[in-house]
């Protein structure tokens, strides 16, 4: 029974990859989905892989950069291994969620003190969402500059400013962490007290705890960062290399099926859309939301090869990470490190978080 929410979320993604195949097939037709496969240069499937690999070794350096400062010893080769552990468990996970708790737990495994595993991965959420989000607003103000009429015309407009909006207001809220974190604090009570006037929170004081904990928790990775700015230069450069990676997965099989007519930045610009959109659908690898984010942005620049050209990126981007991740815990689990039940992570988590806590100030 315990394992049962794993096993479920592995059923879904596999559902959801029959139900994608059978779509592609149907509507596009097999003899259209096998002349395309037999169009593209395989080459470029070998780049798509190596492009994935290279989004892995960008995170698994920006981990590694943000816990050398607190572990010196510590061996790049876990990072490496933490980073496609944490992959498979955000792709199997609604909104991700898995993927931070899992790599806590093996990092702990490996020897790393749970303080200074917890303190190196939340200063990575952070410096990625500040990353992704300037990404945004870069390819926001050139994709609407330049292709606004495009996207308007599709009736996309509205879910590209929804996606920035949300990912702009993660990052308000961070600096209202960094910044005012008492003001924060008392923003979110006050929020708290009136949904639990109207009576959409049940446990008011509850959730007041646990959203202060959570605001101290990144209060004091920020803390960290400040006092370690070589750190954050050098995972800002890594992870702007990995959405650089990730993003231009979609212009490889462009250029894989000899396609012309569109350039690497107004499909960098598209796919950043899409990654905007498709983030915050509480699903597995956000499925169903992704397909038709690429069907909907791409669908006039790939033509005839948008459906097989979608098949080809989930599979690099969603279904691969979780053949790989599953093959590495595997691996582990058969040298005697077990994969433990989300709630068991859960409980390292807390421990850590308070020992980061008591410490804030040193």
């Amino acid at each position: 029974m315990k394992k049962l929410g794993k096993k479920l979320n592995l059923i879904v993604c596999g559902i959801a990859f029959i139900i994608m195949i059978i779509y592609l097939f149907v509507f596009d037709k097999p003899e259209k989905v096998f002349n395309a496969l037999k169009a593209i240069n395989p080459w470029f499937i070998v780049i798509g892989v190596l492009f994935m690999a290279g989004y892995w070794f960008c995170e698994a350096l920006t981990v590694h950069s943000l816990l050398k400062p607190m572990q010196p010893k510590v061996k790049f080769y876990y990072s490496w291994l933490d980073t496609i552990i944490g992959q498979y468990f955000n792709c199997i996970t609604p909104f991700a969620s898995g993927g931070q708790p899992m790599q806590t737990y093996y990092f702990v495994k490996f020897g790393v003190p749970l303080g200074s595993t917890l303190t190196a991965l939340l200063s990575r959420f952070i410096v990625y969402q500040f990353v992704l989000t300037l990404y945004s607003i870069f390819t926001l103000c050139i994709g609407i500059g330049q292709f606004g009429d495009n996207l308007s015309s599709k009736g996309l407009i509205p879910f590209v400013i929804v996606g920035f909006a949300v990912n702009t207001m993660v990052i308000i809220f961070l600096l209202g962490i960094a910044v005012w974190r008492k003001g924060t604090i008392k923003f979110l009570n006050a929020v708290i007290s009136l949904l639990a006037k109207m009576r959409l929170v049940k446990n008011p004081m509850k959730q007041r705890v646990y959203f202060t904990r959570e605001i101290e928790k990144f209060h004091t990775n920020f803390m960290f960062l400040k006092k370690n700015i070589p750190a954050i230069i050098k995972s800002c450069i890594f992870t702007f290399i990995q959405l650089s990676l990730f993003l231009s997965i979609t212009y490889v099989l462009y250029l894989g099926f000899g396609l012309e007519g569109s350039g690497l930045l107004q499909i960098l610009s598209y796919q950043a859309f899409v990654l905007m959109i498709s983030a915050f659908i509480p699903l597995p690898g956000a499925m169903g939301a992704a397909e038709l984010g690429f069907a909907g942005f791409f669908g006039d620049i790939f033509g005839e090869y948008t459906g097989t050209a979608m098949m080809l990126w989930r599979i690099f981007t969603f279904y691969l990470p979780i053949v790989v991740g599953m093959t590495f815990t595997l691996t582990l689990k058969n040298k005697g490190i077990d994969e433990p039940t989300s709630l068991e992570a859960n409980e390292h988590i807390y421990n850590a978080e308070q020992d980061i806590i008591n410490n804030k100030e040193e």
